[in-house]
Formats: C-alpha cells, structure tokens, sequence
C-alpha cells in the first residue's frame, strides 16, 4: 500500500537529500529548480519548503547542509550579494559538501566569491533549462557515487543519523532482536510504494502567444510553471520532450494559448491523446490583465490542477480506463461543486460501474450540493452514503470515499469520524492531499492544535499548491503563537496562487482575532476592500472593531446586538469570531450550536480555538455545550485534550475531562 511520505523537514529525512542555496529574491526559480531535480528521481532540500514554523532556522541549515550529499547553489544576481549564501558555502566547505553551482543569469561572482567559487563546478541554466537540469542531475548523481565510495568518508561521522525515540533506543541496547524488527517493520511501513499500472505519459507541448504586448517568454515560463506543478510519486510522468514517448499507451500532450480578451487575459489549456488525435479536455481560464508577469503561474496551477484530478483517478482503476470515461471524469474535475459535478459524475459511472473513483466522486459531489439544496437534502445525501459505499465495496483503498463517509456523519460521532479519516489517512494516498487536511481540521475541531498542524504539513507535501492548505497552517502557527513573518510566508504563498487583489487583506480580517491587531481589520473593512461583506455585515464589523479597540463596555454590547441582528444568510464565521472577542459568550456558543445542528458545516468548532473566543470556552456554559457536541467525550474516551489545557491559565472546563 502506498503511504504519504514523512514531513519535509524532519531531521531523521535529511539524509541524502541535496540542499539548494538560494537569495530570497530567487524563491520561485529556486523552487522550480528543485521541482526539476526532483522530477528527474533526486530529492532536495530547500529552506521556503523544509523548515517548520517555530524551528530553528539556522539550526535547520546548518543540519541540512551537513547531511547533505551535495549542493547546488542556484546562483543570481541577488545571489552574489548575498551573505546567506556566503555562509551557507562555508559550511559546505567545513562539512566537505562539494557544491555545484546553477546560474540563472548570466553574472560572473563578485570578489567576495571568487574564492569559494573558485574551484566549483558551473551550469548555465539560462542557455538551456532542460539540457541543464540533466546535466545538473547528472553531475549530483556522480557526487552522490564519490562519497558512498568514500572520498569524504572523513566528513561522513559528523552527519546525524536516524534519530529514534528515547524508548526505542532503551529497547534496542536491550535486545539486538527488537532492533532487527523495528527495521524490518520500519521498512514495510516506509518503504516507497510501486508506480501505478495505468501511470500517465504528459508532455508539454507547445503554448501559443496571441498578443504580442504580452512578454514573449511567457509560453516558456508557463511550461516551467507546468513542470513544477505536477507530483513526483510516479502517477503522472510529464516532461519537455519534443515527441510522444513510444509505446502503445496513451501519450498525452498539454498545450493551450493565451492571449488579451477585452479587460482579462484568457487562457485556454487542452490535453489531447497524441496516439488517436483526439482532444480529452479544453478549458478556458480568465485573468486580471494588470499582471502578466503572474500569470504563468495562475494558468499552469489552473491547468495541472484538472489534469491532476482526473489523471491521478485514471491511474486507480486496474486497467487502461476508457476514453471516453476518462473525457467525462474530467468535466468531474473542471466544474464547479454543485449540480454540474454531479451529473459529470453520474455519467462516469453510467460508463464504467466498476470505476471507484467515479463512484466516490458522484459521493462528494452529492454531499456538497447536499448542503445548498435543502428540499433534497436528504435524497442526496442518500446517493452520497450508497455512491460512498460502492466505491468502498469495488476498492477498500479509496481515501476520497472514507471522506465523505466521514462528512456524512452527525457532528457529535466524533469517535466514529476519526475512525473513518485515520482510515482514509492509511487508504492510497490522494493528489490533493485532501485526507491530511480533513483529519488536520478534524484535529483542530477538537482542540488538538499542534497535531493540526502536522496533518496540514503533510497535506501541504502532497499538493504544495492548494492556498486554503496554506492559509490554514497560517492560522494554525498564530494560534500556537509562533512568528508572524513564518505565517505571513504561509499567506504569501497562498497569495502567489490566488488572482485577488484583496485576497491578503481578507486574510488580515480572518486573522485579527488570532493576533488582536483589530485596527488594522477596521481599516481594511472601512476602506471597502472586503468586497465580499453585505452592507450591514461591514456596518456591523465596523462597529465590533471599534468596540474592542476602544475597551468601552456600552459599546460592545452594542456592537454584539448588532452582530446578533444580521441575516442568518450574512453570518459568517467572522461573527461568531467577533461576538468572543466583544465578550458575547452566550450569543456565540448559541451561534456555533445551531450550525452544528442544522449540520450544514463542520468546522464552526475550528474557532474555539482562536484567541479571541478564549472567554467563550471558559464561560461556564461552555462544558454543557461540549457535551452536547460531543466534545466532552471526545476527550474522556480518547484520553486527549486540547492544546489549551497545557497553558498555565487553562480554562476551567479542562478540569472536568
């Protein structure tokens, strides 16, 4: 069975992972270099990626760059001014890491590097990137093969080594034998799992410029973008190569052109079978055409992201999936949640009963339009429990029907829930990375902050380019009080993926209630620039943010009526965040309660956690209320508690589990 790989980042996985030297400036292209590397079977280690909020980071570096085989220092102009990258060679120097230096531009070292440069071994990436990175790839795997041979075995006692727990290693100088079996065991469980049978073939074909104001190295740029978004755990093999690679299988080709269109730069991807000829999807994306510099980026993840979706399915079934299902799993993946998923879904499996992953789509599908449609509610969620069950029947390994059986529970069946994610955690791993996510926002639901955290890493490992993923650990480190420059690197790169002018100023509202920095909210909110509040939800904020601003009783009782009196259909989680930080206990309990009863979303428990609802959960109401939504024993049966029972000041109700 294949398992997600162990975080990026822990100490006991830096071992034989080339490190990648970068200027801050060069983040993206240093990015797309790994991506290369990795692609090409060589794993990296980079810092943007592989340091966790909270840890150390020269403590990180220096770690990774001893137990490295080699590093490659992706060398600019930024580079060359820069005094990271200065000690980041010495220590390659003191640990014997041979270096290999990548130029992205065409910049001779300055002085400052001349020494250390000057016996290192050159690529220019600029004159040809895929000829390049093979070269590069080459040029590590020789390194790699000198120093298992020895030539600088003198450095090899200072890497660190597997690092067990305190326990096991207590077990081990007992007996040999327990040793022997925690390996074999160990390697069973971590032992890379096989490439799918029914492993896709892209090649990246050409992208066509329609307008010629547009920057003549954007096709370019959008084939890099492309390379860097698509996994490296074998599902999908994409490359550069200018013909279809032989065989009799499927080949597909990813092409598509971009052009103006009026007020929007238009993108338009397809993917035809090179084999029959045929086209297998086409889909249009639009874009703000004040940013050509960022599209790119957009419309590869635009892109990969539908061709992930349906291809990583495909390669589930046990045998070569018929085209023609294949072609209406795709309008699965590229439509909007609602009835148009649905019936793309149900057509799957009018064409191949025996497809699971069709299966578990026509479950999803049907739970989310579940939630809008409340005169057949309960009909589709009927469909959503039997398409779920028919995918489990056909294949036990489906992690996407796990999650949805998982939804289809009551909100209290905490235990049962877990059960079903931790199964769908254990089942094939999913392109999105979406089990990892579910269970992190289950752990967050109860409290477990710090285990969130570590699912949203792993979610993150498996679909880097998912901004609500990012968007979420953001929020999990300033809940746990970490820096804000390490979440704000979360948001950034959530950023990066989202064409929204506003979308880091919502964010700045979302995590007001964490960080208490309420004055910037009110000036976002003032200004206009949340677009997406009803009129008298904005009225409402305003008033809200200057109450807890100004500390004046009379104010916040007022701004809490306010709040109180909006719209069921203009209350949002924003409310109920700000109804904790007005000191309106009773109002947001009875706000999350009824969501949680009407069963139209499960994760209104997520805010608990944030500092401003910290008087809600120590309001003596509070222990009734987690009893009714079966928190309470959540905790008392699976002997846990939420992270905020380990505070000095912990709130009252933890003395009752």
């Amino acid at each position: 069975m294949n398992r997600p790989e162990s975080l990026p980042g822990d100490k006991e996985q830096l071992s034989q992972r080339v490190f990648v030297s970068y200027a801050t400036a060069d983040r993206k292209q240093a990015l797309q270099v790994c991506s290369a590397i990795e692609k090409r079977g060589t794993r990296c280690w980079i810092s943007c990626r592989d340091v966790r909020p909270g840890e150390n980071y020269q403590e990180a570096i220096v770690h990774s760059i001893r137990a490295a085989p080699a590093m490659v220092l992706v060398f600019s102009d930024a580079a060359n001014n820069s005094d990271e990258i200065k000690k980041e060679l010495s220590l390659a120097s003191k640990f014997h890491v041979p270096v290999m230096a990548l130029r992205i531009e065409d910049v001779e070292p300055s002085d400052a590097f001349a020494y250390e440069l000057s016996t290192r071994q050159w690529i220019d990436a600029f004159r040809g990137w895929d000829k390049s990175i093979d070269s590069l790839v080459q040029t590590l795997d020789q390194m790699s093969d000198t120093v298992a041979t020895g030539e600088t075995a003198s450095a090899m006692p200072n890497r660190p080594r597997l690092r067990l727990p305190r326990t096991r290693l207590l077990a081990i100088a007992v007996s040999l034998a327990v040793l022997l079996v925690v390996v074999l065991v160990a390697w069973l469980l971590l032992k890379p799992g096989a490439a799918p049978a029914q492993a896709a073939q892209v090649r990246l074909a050409e992208f066509q410029r329609l307008s010629p104001n547009l920057p003549a190295t954007m096709p370019d740029a959008i084939r890099d973008e492309l390379a860097s978004a698509f996994p490296q755990d074998g599902t999908i093999n994409v490359s550069t190569a200018s013909a279809p690679v032989s065989g009799n299988g499927p080949a597909y080709a990813l092409s598509g052109t971009v052009g103006n269109d009026g007020d929007k730069i238009r993108g338009i991807a397809r993917l035809a079978d090179e084999r029959s000829g045929e086209t297998i999807w086409s889909k249009s994306f639009e874009y703000p055409a004040g940013s050509p510099d960022k599209l790119p980026h957009w419309f590869a993840l635009d892109a990969a992201s539908v061709v992930k979706c349906a291809l990583s399915a495909a390669a589930t079934y046990p045998k070569p999936l018929p085209q023609k299902t294949l072609t209406l799993y795709f309008g699965v993946c590229a439509a909007n949640t609602g009835v148009g998923e649905l019936d793309a879904a149900r057509r799957v499996v009018q064409a191949t009963p025996d497809f699971s992953a069709g299966w578990s789509a026509v479950g999803n599908a049907a739970l989310l339009w579940s939630q809008g449609a409340d005169s057949q509610r309960a009909a589709l969620r009927m469909e959503s429990k039997a398409a779920a069950d028919k995918a489990l029947q056909i294949d036990p390994d489906n992690a996407q029907a796990y999650l949805t059986q998982s939804l289809l529970l009551p909100h209290s069946q905490l235990l049962q829930r877990e059960t079903l994610l931790k199964k769908a955690v254990e089942a094939r791993p999913l392109a999105c990375g979406c089990e990892h996510h579910f269970y992190g926002w289950f752990l967050w639901e109860v409290g477990r902050v710090h285990d969130a955290g570590q699912e949203l890493f792993r979610a993150i490992g498996q679909e880097p380019f998912d901004p609500q993923m990012h968007v979420n650990l953001a929020e999990l480190i300033l809940i746990q009080g970490f820096s804000q420059a390490d979440a704000d690197e979360q948001y950034k790169i959530a950023a990066d993926m989202v064409p929204d002018p506003e979308f880091l100023d919502v964010q700045k509202l979302w995590s007001a209630p964490i960080t208490g920095d309420y004055r910037t909210a009110l000036d976002i909110v003032s200004s206009g620039r949340a677009k997406y509040l009803a009129d008298d939800g904005r009225v409402a904020l305003i008033a809200a943010y200057k109450a807890v601003i100004s500390g004046d009783l009379v104010a916040k009782q007022n701004a809490a009526a306010m709040l109180e009196a909006l719209p069921e259909d203009h209350r949002e989680y924003l409310t109920v965040l700000m109804l904790g930080a007005l000191g309106a206990n009773d109002a947001a309990l009875r706000q999350m309660e009824t969501w949680d009863a009407e069963g139209k979303t499960v994760r209104a428990r997520l805010f608990l956690w944030y500092p401003s609802m910290r008087g809600v959960i120590s309001d003596p109401s509070f222990p009734a209320t987690a009893q009714r939504m079966g928190l309470m024993t959540y905790w008392k049966t699976t002997h846990t508690k939420p992270d905020v029972c380990s505070d000095k000041a912990a709130p009252p109700f933890c003395r009752m589990i």
